[in-house]
């Protein structure tokens, strides 16, 4: 009969029992179970297969992903700090091999100024009679005999030490040692004296002392500078009742050395001084 249930139908295989099978079917929601034979369930899911696991306990493929630029920026940020990190260590130890430098400098600059000694020669030289003290005190150039060497530390001696201010090239500036040991005062009078002269209206000797010019064989005391002068302190002038600091220095019987000697120099846009106390405060003494 029609009027029976679908499922007497289906048993039975009317066409009408499977049309309604499919009817219900397709009348059920879509998330509904559905049983089959094999008491096995279907649902049906909304999310797709590549953004969620299945497991819950498993990883998506973006979320390696996602993980692995993590790491990467991790590994990148301590890279470049390390990188930051040793280029500030390596410029603390060239800043601080500079300071090193700057101090074993002024200590050797002071220590062989400091160790002039008052020297006065008496030369074979019928133009020049009496006796001449061994200073030659100027801005760019200063010539004394002391007994500390930068060669020859341990060995006692005289030595003629000339430092000089030269410009090898344009807007740079050097500031050069020369080392003479002192045999006879001969050789030392050559060495120093270039010619002599008279003035043609008081007749007294004009001394004609030699240029510096540098060699190879100088010690380069500082480099790379802009500028550098040399100066000398007199605690005593004759016009003013202040010390006065002179751009040069003439030996006179009275004051034959400066009280101190100071060196100015600029590298870039820093400025230093030297200052030299001279102990040589006693009358050059005939040798």
């Amino acid at each position: 009969m029609i009027g029976r249930s679908g499922k007497q139908n289906r048993d039975c295989g009317c066409v009408l029992g499977v049309r309604c099978v499919r009817e219900g079917l397709f009348s059920r929601s879509p998330d509904h179970q559905i049983t089959r034979s094999s008491d096995h369930s279907i649902t049906r899911s909304h999310v797709h297969p590549i953004t969620r696991s299945p497991d819950p306990r498993g990883f998506t493929l973006f979320e390696v992903l996602l993980s692995l630029t993590l790491t990467g920026f991790l590994l990148l940020a301590l890279l470049i700090g390390m990188r930051v990190a040793n280029r500030a260590w390596r410029t603390g130890e060239a800043r601080l091999r500079q300071v090193h430098a700057a101090a074993e400098r002024n200590d050797f600059v002071v220590t062989q100024v400091s160790s002039l000694v008052p020297y006065r020669i008496t030369p074979n030289d019928p133009d020049l009679p009496g006796t001449l003290t061994v200073l030659e005190a100027t801005v760019d150039l200063l010539r004394f005999v002391g007994s500390y060497s930068s060669v020859n530390r341990s060995r006692s001696g005289l030595v003629l030490v000339e430092y000089g201010i030269v410009e090898p090239s344009r807007g740079d500036v050097e500031v050069v040692v020369r080392e003479t040991p002192v045999t006879d005062d001969d050789s030392l009078y050559h060495r120093l004296v270039l010619s002599v002269t008279h003035n043609p209206d008081t007749g007294f000797p004009v001394i004609n002392l030699q240029p510096f010019a540098v060699r190879e064989s100088d010690l380069r005391l500082m480099t790379g500078l802009s500028d550098a002068a040399f100066s000398y302190l007199d605690l005593h002038p004759k016009k003013s009742t202040v010390p006065v600091w002179r751009e040069s220095w003439r030996s006179t019987e009275e004051a034959p050395y400066p009280d101190a000697i100071r060196l100015r120099w600029e590298r870039g846009g820093e400025v230093g001084e030297e200052l030299m106390p001279v102990r040589a405060k006693l009358r050059p003494l005939g040798q």
